[in-house]
């Protein structure tokens, strides 16, 4: 069981690493600023389905806060998406939680700082095509998801504007 212990510690302590190189990236205008117009989206598409579940106009609905996980999430993977060489995109990082636990904010919060690090890196045309594929499994999840991912996309392009 020692063996054990030591490997998770072991990957706990490379996860602290790439956690804390994120947090470093932030030191950079450029990736802070595609972090916070991330975060700024989130929050907007956030409200708007708060707003449409408890019949309320979004900017009555408190904003919406990042779980530890997953903000954790989102400054693990910055390095990978911000250096496209860097041998962390060769990693796949699982999400498990139960339902309702916040994976699909993770992941979305992670696509929308994608979408816009590639925008603010490739202006113009280099900067289009597609940034990010999503897979559902589950049928029943599609619509929901879906929509959730149509809306951080409205909510991106409000903040473009």
């Amino acid at each position: 069981r020692r063996a054990l212990a030591n490997e998770l510690l072991d990957q706990a302590d490379y996860a602290r690493g790439r956690i804390e190189a994120g947090i470093a990236l932030l030191d950079d205008p450029k990736v802070l600023k595609a972090f916070t117009l991330a975060n700024t989206a989130m929050a907007s598409s956030g409200r708007q389905r708060m707003g449409v579940q408890k019949g309320k106009a979004p900017a009555e609905v408190e904003a919406p806060t990042w779980r530890p996980f997953q903000l954790a999430f989102l400054l693990l993977n910055l390095k990978g998406i911000v250096d496209p060489t860097h041998d962390e995109r060769k990693t796949v990082d699982l999400l498990f939680f139960p339902t309702g636990g916040g994976k699909t904010e993770a992941y979305l919060g992670l696509a929308a700082f994608t979408l816009l690090w590639r925008r603010m890196s490739n202006p113009g045309v280099s900067g289009a095509g597609v940034s990010v594929l999503m897979r559902y499994t589950l049928r029943l999840l599609t619509f929901d998801q879906l929509g959730r991912a149509a809306a951080l996309v409205c909510a991106l392009e409000l903040e473009r504007q």
